[in-house]
């Protein structure tokens, strides 16, 4: 129990009291916190309701004592005011207070005497225990107010790993002293010693099977066996004890030196004070199987037959809890305590009442050991959970019974059948990459940067002011995500020779590193540092497959590469018009095919004969190409086109026909000798002449000799001579074709720029 005279200080809250006179004063009614709460913060405010006397002025004095008969309270000078902020309070006391009323000429009766509980520790919220996360995680927790400020604790050490014991004798229970030292016993009289330089056995005087045993410090041990085996360790050798009892004993434990408790077959409870021991009657005849004792005033065991009984000073209690047996209990405080058993059942106690908790399991738990509000259970077939908030199973990697499990700041040690062993040699958070991390009082969250990649971290935090330091949190972990995620391209698409990469971010990085290659061992690739999620790769080739990989980078590390995935690039182009086949196609017509964004350009021939004996070539930048001269008519033309990568060339399309209209349209009213242009060669501002048969309207382009467009407008031609006035601003000198047409047919004319 903490001391009461830990209070540092308290202030007054300002709560203004109207009082009127009355004959009788009486005991004021307590309000806040309600009676027995617990979890209250270090600075919990004591509020009361105001009452009423004969004189206008009531004065108030409050008790607060660790003991509810208030044996040796702490009391308050009288204050007019009806609430108080208590200020320092330890971390996990119990303490109680009453209030009583002054108006001059008399004095109240106390109050009731209300109890509450300060919280013992921090409760971490996020992540969540065993999460994945990015290397720089937030991390959060509930805030707690009267305190100076918390400390957090960030590692990558504080796994289980498996030990050999050296023998094959069943080992029932653990233990570690403060020294760190570890210790188990078994079948047989087997007890095991490990200080740091391996495991021996040491002979105890006994053949028993020992069940249990517990260490207060590096020389005060105790051990108990079948057939009322009791064994005392003094820091130097183990002695023989008598309980005045020769029943299986199965638990032990001590509050001190000279108060402790032990449990057996058939409801055995022997207690010892001061060197006597005394069997007590708890009325309960059930195997007990676990026994965990806070002082001589909280007692507390569990067995067969769904029983828990405990002691408060004065008598023994039994209940029947849930509906299993129970084989291990652990009691934090009064308020706080585990019990678990057959079929993974695991039940809390709240102060109140015991509730049934989701273990994660349905196989028989044996033994449950925390420290502070971690907390681990272990049982049948290698089973083993663990507590951090709420239960999770944990892979222990053994298939064996595991009997026995216990944590401390010292370490952890789990027994079980066989001489089966995992251990944890401290409490980790001592490698070389432990964070010791100071935070301000005001804060509930906190971002961590420059975690490493891919690497698991363990986390704890504690709550601390100029009195008293809280437990610590239970210890959870996180993992830090070992490499990007690659998005897009999807592995194995087909693409151009500009391709956009991209990935999930990666939160936390200064960087990226990307490498792409033609060879899957990236002998010789490409290397890139982007600085976002994306990034553009150009000059591929044309029909090669390609590899790619992402990595991270901050200042401290550099992630594992991403998996690696492959584009194709296309090894030729898709035509798209005149389509394959097509008839009644216009004399010069647009040749058109998809564009393969990042080549360098592209080459077309076409040609009346399909073996391209004598082709027209077009070889531009644009994925099209306007005809400049018209083809003959109703004849059948092949065409096909390839693209170019710097000095390299792409296969050829495939090869495409179409066959050309017969002469009608636009020549019907228009022919190519009633066409004139003035002056021809000209700067670009000439005069075009047409005689029409009739009157219609009709395209004129302006092409050059890429096929690129660099006039087009709309004419209405009459019926007779037509002269209308061309400006094209701008025109680079060479050779043009002036492309007359309506909707399906052509005439040209050259038109020279000088």
């Amino acid at each position: 129990m903490k001391n009461i005279y830990s209070i540092l200080s308290l202030s007054l809250v300002l709560i203004s009291v109207s009082v009127f006179g009355q004959s009788k004063i009486y005991a004021p009614n307590l309000r806040s916190p309600e009676n027995m709460e617990i979890d209250q913060m270090p600075n919990v405010l004591l509020d009361w309701d105001a009452v009423t006397g004969v004189s206008p002025v009531i004065l108030y004095e409050l008790q607060l004592d660790d003991n509810m008969d208030f044996t040796n309270p702490f009391t308050f000078n009288p204050t007019d005011l009806t609430a108080l902020s208590m200020s320092g309070l330890l971390f996990g006391g119990d303490y109680f207070w009453r209030v009583r009323a002054y108006d001059g000429n008399e004095v109240s009766n106390w109050s009731e005497a209300w109890g509450f509980t300060v919280l013992w520790n921090v409760t971490m919220d996020k992540p969540n225990d065993n999460s994945e996360v990015f290397a720089n995680p937030e991390v959060s927790w509930d805030a707690i107010t009267g305190i100076d400020g918390y400390l957090m604790q960030l590692d990558t050490v504080y796994e289980w790993t498996n030990a050999n014991s050296g023998v094959t004798e069943n080992l029932n229970a653990s233990s570690v002293d403060v020294n760190g030292d570890m210790w188990a016993v078994g079948d047989n009289g087997t007890v095991l010693y490990n200080d740091g330089n391996g495991w021996s056995s040491i002979d105890v005087g006994t053949s028993e099977d020992l069940n249990a045993i517990c260490f207060l410090d590096a020389s005060n041990g105790y051990i108990v066996g079948n057939g009322g085996t009791v064994l005392l360790f003094d820091g130097a050798s183990w002695t023989q004890a008598d309980p005045g009892t020769t029943s299986d004993l199965t638990g032990v434990s001590f509050a001190d030196s000279d108060n402790g408790a032990i449990v057996g077959s058939n409801g055995t409870v022997v207690v010892y004070s001061s060197g006597v021991w005394t069997e007590a009657e708890t009325g309960d005849d059930n195997d007990l199987r676990s026994v965990s004792m806070l002082d001589v005033s909280s007692i507390w065991a569990c067995g067969e037959g769904k029983i828990v009984v405990s002691f408060d000073g004065n008598e023994w209690s039994s209940e029947v809890v849930g509906t299993k047996d129970h084989y291990g209990i652990s009691m934090l405080n009064s308020n706080t305590g585990w019990t678990v058993g057959k079929s993974g059942k695991i039940y809390m106690w709240d102060g109140s009442e015991w509730t049934e908790e989701n273990s994660g399991t349905s196989k028989d738990l044996y033994s449950v050991s925390f420290n502070g509000m971690e907390g681990y259970a272990v049982g049948k077939s290698g089973t083993m959970v663990k507590y951090s908030g709420s239960w999770n199973p944990v892979t222990s990697g053994l298939s064996e019974l595991l009997s026995c499990v216990f944590v401390s700041d010292e370490g952890g040690l789990v027994v079980g059948e066989d001489g089966v062993m995992l251990n944890r040699s401290n409490s980790g958070f001592n490698s070389p990459y432990l964070q010791n991390i100071g935070i301000s009082s005001d804060s509930s969250e906190l971002n961590l940067t420059n975690l490493l990649f891919g690497s698991t971290y363990y986390y704890r935090i504690k709550a601390f002011h100029d009195m008293d330091t809280s437990m610590w949190s239970g210890v959870k972990s996180f993992t830090t995500y070992p490499s990007p995620t690659l998005d897009k391209p999807s592995n194995g698409d087909e693409t151009d020779l500009m391709v956009k990469f991209s990935w999930d971010e990666y939160e936390g990085t200064t960087n990226y590193i990307f490498q792409i290659d033609i060879d899957e061992d990236f002998t010789m690739p490409r290397s890139y540092a982007p600085g976002s999620d994306t990034l553009w790769v150009s000059d591929l080739i044309f029909g090669e497959e390609y590899y790619w990989r992402v990595s991270a980078q901050h200042a401290q590390d550099i992630s594992d590469w991403s998996e690696v995935w492959t584009v194709n690039t296309v090894n030729s182009i898709v035509l798209t018009s005149p389509e394959n086949s097509s008839e009644e196609v216009n004399r010069c017509p647009l040749f058109t095919w998809e564009e393969v964004v990042g080549t360098s350009g592209y080459e077309l021939w076409y040609d009346s004969d399909a073996a391209f004996s004598n082709p027209t070539k077009y070889v531009g930048e644009d994925p099209k190409y306007q005809c400049q001269l018209n083809l003959d008519q109703s004849t059948v033309y092949y065409w096909k086109v390839k693209g170019k990568s710097g000095a390299l060339m792409s296969d050829w399309s495939e090869t495409w026909s179409f066959t050309t209209e017969q002469g009608i349209g636009v020549q019907e009213t228009i022919d190519v000798e009633s066409v004139s242009l003035y002056p021809n060669p000209s700067n670009g501002n000439f005069s075009l002449n047409i005689i029409a048969n009739e009157s219609s309207s009709y395209s004129i382009r302006v092409i050059d000799i890429s096929g690129k467009v660099v006039y087009d407008n709309i004419i209405d031609l009459k019926t007779g001579n037509n002269s209308t006035n061309i400006v094209i601003d701008n025109i680079s000198s060479g050779s043009y074709n002036l492309v007359i047409s309506d909707k399906d047919y052509n005439i040209s004319k050259r038109l020279l720029i000088k």
